[in-house]
């Protein structure tokens, strides 16, 4: 991934501005905000890979609320949660949003260049993933979904009204894009580790 983005939003402006200083120290192309509006905004102009999330936004709307808004406008968009505390409720409606991770406050500068780093290498696999599952046709995908889902030649033909034979030369193409070598269930290896997604 060329350029790692992150927004940052982090009411407390002395803590966002140390937060951003880690960042960019790291070589992370950052931006940094105050609110759950100029959040929005920026989100959509700045289109960030990783958001960092103060949860408590003192009055009004929370980062969790930011965080399902902005889905709406970057789906792809990864999360890390900071807060001074936590709870059982805050707890379930961070989980609920699928985030990456969840820091509590006062994190120190290796809590945030580890959660970091390993979120950037998690985006990077999961769209070098989508990438190469990109090149396949609809009718190629469907097939290895189904050879996830451990169907065998013959179920998959039915399942799309396709031939046994038909079915043998898509997963012949199919190894071929994905550059997977062609020995006995490495399709099915494959398909079984990387399309569980």
């Amino acid at each position: 991934m060329k350029d790692n983005k992150i927004l940052i939003l982090e009411d407390d402006i002395i803590v966002g501005i140390d937060l951003q200083e880690v960042l960019i120290a790291n070589g992370y192309n950052t931006i940094l905000v105050h609110n759950y509006e100029t959040a929005l905004i920026q989100a959509k102009f700045f289109k960030p890979n990783l958001a960092i999330c103060d949860i408590n936004l003192g009055k009004g709307l929370t980062g969790i609320d930011f965080v399902k808004d902005v889905y709406v406008l970057l789906p792809k968009l990864e999360i890390i949660y900071v807060s001074a505390f936590s709870n059982k409720q805050m707890m379930d409606e961070v989980a609920a949003t699928n985030s990456l991770n969840y820091i509590v406050k006062p994190w120190n500068e290796d809590q945030i260049k580890v959660s970091v780093k390993m979120a950037f290498n998690y985006i990077e696999k999961k769209y070098s993933h989508e990438d190469l599952l990109s090149g396949l046709s609809l009718t190629e995908y469907k097939i290895i979904d189904l050879i996830a889902k451990q169907k065998k030649s013959k179920e998959i033909g039915a399942l799309l009204f396709i031939s046994d034979k038909t079915v043998r030369n898509h997963r012949y193409n199919i190894i071929k894009k994905l550059n997977i070598p062609n020995d006995n269930n490495s399709l099915l290896k494959w398909a079984l580790t990387h399309m569980k997604e």
